[in-house]
């Protein structure tokens, strides 16, 4: 008896050490809602940069495709679209390449790290960034050149960074330089001040037709579906409009919480909620509604999930290789509520609550 009582204790020990090993294991994740437009905003982004920079991250992820990501996409897909013409841009202006464009790429981040004013090596690392594909850290090094390096340039340098570059307006019009994005306001800051030298990319588009194709078919019956509510205000597809209006709205004294600081708002359950209504026609809560179209929503749904589940493996797949301990990700608040609930399914990671940080 006392043989299998000294076991039994024996094994609970084990089992209570094995949680807090685990417990001790798991990776931090601060996943932030952030707006990608926020070039009207009057937030005071250096107390959410300084929130963040308590956390002490180890790693801070963005909303960009990882670089061997871009050859498997269709030429059609958007995300390729959009950074080939960024690409094709600097390529005209750069055409010449190092025989080796990785170890170039280490070699100046080598350099960079000992002495951070080569403005030179830094517009070179730029660009063979981008030719590297790799266009989150095309945009930070673009980013650290505009706001932080220009200004002490001579000469020389100044007349090398327009003939590389361009000038600030054909950036800002193809796109290499966003003053308003959540990046230029908070991520690329947060970083510089972190004195880390790089943003990780994280995003997944290997959904995206069939994603954009359910959109298409939730579109094309939505839009029946107010035309019913519309023609008949007595209707059952009225009253599943005018359920879906009262569902997805803010009460006044919401708003005035929400207004008073989006990037909090954002982050909550209450934002989530809503969030979802916006982007699903009204969301999973409306199933089964007269004239709800059910059956796409749940296509769109799965395709959505898919798309955040690539983006969480991406997420724990490089901060388990760096062996980070905490993570910061920036992305899109659409994203914040499905990722927060992919994430806490994995127990090599604890979620922590932007709104928790201090």
């Amino acid at each position: 008896m006392r043989t299998i009582q000294k076991l039994s204790l024996a094994l609970l020990l084990l089992m209570a050490f094995t949680i807090k090993l685990n417990a001790q294991n798991q990776i931090e994740i601060v996943i932030v809602g952030s707006a990608h437009d926020n070039s009207k905003s009057t937030i005071n982004f250096q107390a959410i940069i300084d929130k963040l920079k308590n956390f002490k991250p180890d790693m801070v992820f963005g909303e960009y495709l990882p670089q061997g990501d871009y050859a498997k996409l269709e030429e059609s897909n958007w995300a390729k679209e959009l950074f080939k013409k960024e690409y094709d841009y600097l390529e005209k202006l750069n055409p010449e390449s190092p025989k080796n464009i990785e170890v170039q790429i280490k070699k100046d981040q080598k350099a960079l790290a000992k002495f951070a004013y080569y403005h030179k090596t830094r517009m070179n690392l730029a660009v063979n960034y981008a030719k590297n594909w790799d266009r989150g850290n095309t945009d930070y090094q673009i980013f650290v050149l505009e706001n932080y390096m220009k200004q002490s340039f001579g000469k020389e340098e100044q007349l090398t960074y327009t003939k590389m570059f361009g000038g600030i307006d054909s950036l800002k019009k193809i796109g290499l330089y966003r003053p308003g994005s959540e990046y230029s306001k908070i991520y690329f800051p947060l970083i510089y001040q972190l004195k880390q030298d790089r943003i990780y990319n994280m995003d997944c588009q290997t959904y995206d037709k069939p994603w954009s194709e359910a959109w298409g078919k939730t579109d094309s019956l939505y839009k029946i579906l107010t035309s019913k509510a519309k023609a008949d205000n007595t209707s059952q597809e009225a009253a599943t409009i005018k359920a879906i209006e009262k569902y997805w709205s803010y009460n006044e004294d919401e708003a005035k919480i929400f207004n008073a600081d989006p990037y909090a708002g954002m982050n909550t359950a209450k934002y989530g909620v809503l969030d979802e209504a916006w982007n699903f026609y009204g969301g999973r809560h409306f199933y089964g509604y007269a004239g709800f179209p059910t059956e796409t929503v749940k296509e769109m749904i799965a395709q959505w999930t898919l798309r955040n589940e690539g983006m969480c493996k991406n997420i724990v797949e490089q901060a388990k290789a760096k062996k980070a301990n905490r993570v910061v990700v920036g992305v899109g608040a659409s994203h914040r509520k499905w990722m927060e609930e992919i994430l806490a399914k994995n127990p090599s990671v604890k979620i922590v609550s932007y709104n928790d940080l201090h």
